[in-house]
């Protein structure tokens, strides 16, 4: 009887070894499976970041060049303004001149 007892309880260590082994190997699998799954979780914020960053860099982009092309509008404007101006007044500074002559050479 006490052989028995003594087979049991080695069998019973045998198993519980046998569990603890297999904890350790399910722990590890549970941690190795959770370094995965983390990894790409990470690759896929990295991946839409970097999207979402092309994307701004893709609108802002396109918001300067609005900017700039409404920019080189209202220069184009205001150039056209001032050589109209220019003109205008060259028109009567030329009138002004050629009166003035007129006047200087009638009075001659």
């Amino acid at each position: 009887m006490p052989e028995e007892v003594f087979r049991k309880i080695e069998e019973v260590e045998k198993e519980a070894e046998r569990a603890i082994e297999e904890g350790k190997k399910r722990g590890k699998k549970i941690i190795e499976e959770g370094e995965r799954e983390g990894k790409k979780i990470i690759a896929k914020v990295q991946q839409e970041g970097e999207k979402k960053g092309e994307q701004l860099r893709k609108e802002l982009l396109a918001q300067t060049e609005k900017e700039i092309k409404e920019i080189k509008g209202e220069f184009q404007r205001k150039k056209k303004e001032i050589e109209e101006n220019s003109k205008k007044n060259l028109e009567k500074t030329v009138e002004f001149i050629l009166g003035e002559a007129k006047q200087s050479w009638g009075e001659s």
